[in-house]
């Protein structure tokens, strides 16, 4: 049996910045500060390192109780962006018919392995219909380091299936982060471009195959069945 962990914004789904403007509004409503994430980049890190980033940036000091507070208003304020921006939402080129296609396969098992935390992933995964796919995952609420989340899906995949190892261990990811952690954890890496990095960009990091995005699902099913972590 093979495991395939799938990053979600930029290879799953776009949702067209709602995360983003729920995280910068929810440092405005608590910290006070505006625009917080002015001179962050989001792509491929983990929730609580944008956070620890931003209130770094802002002068601000992590206070007890402050990352609490100010998730609980980044799920309020992300699950109101999802509803309100409906048509700016989609699942991304081929998405849909992979899983399908992997899910109906009993040598696969499939995982999420994202720097969202799980409450906000399955937030992002819900319009779509596509939290049915992935019953198990490593997120950004387990960790603040990718590879040590990635880590954490592998062992919880482990344990959905009831195995010892995997015959192979893929990431599936559109940032050189989760080429980069992904190859950190043992696993092999598709890179998919739908998300800020270009197929050249991609490439340059060196994951083992690199795709436009994932509508030609035969040649991903193939890299999947063909490859060896």
């Amino acid at each position: 049996m093979r495991l395939i962990l799938f990053d979600v914004d930029g290879t799953l789904i776009n949702t067209g910045g709602a995360g983003g403007r729920a995280f910068s509004k929810a440092i405005e409503n608590v910290c006070g500060v505006p625009d917080g994430l002015r001179d962050v980049r989001l792509d491929g890190k983990t929730d609580f390192l944008i956070l620890r980033e931003a209130l770094e940036k802002a002068g601000k000091q992590n206070e007890p109780r402050l990352e609490e507070r100010l998730f609980n208003e980044y799920m309020r304020l992300l699950e109101n962006e999802l509803a309100s921006n409906r048509s700016a939402y989609e699942v991304l080129p081929g998405v849909r018919k992979l899983l399908v296609r992997l899910k109906a396969d009993s040598g696969f098992i499939l995982g999420l392995g994202t720097g969202n935390v799980e409450p906000g992933a399955r937030a992002k995964l819900e319009p779509g219909g596509l939290n049915r796919f992935f019953g198990f995952g490593g997120f950004g609420s387990d960790h603040l380091d990718r590879t040590d989340l990635i880590n954490t899906g592998i062992e919880r995949g482990l344990k959905a299936a009831a195995r010892d190892s995997f015959e192979a261990v893929f990431v599936v990811g559109d940032t050189p982060r989760d080429i980069i952690h992904g190859h950190e954890a043992g696993a092999a890496v598709l890179a998919v471009s739908t998300g800020s990095y270009s197929l050249p960009e991609l490439e340059r990091c060196n994951p083992e195959k690199a795709v436009p995005d994932l509508e030609e699902t035969e040649l991903v099913i193939e890299f999947l069945t063909g490859s060896n972590s």
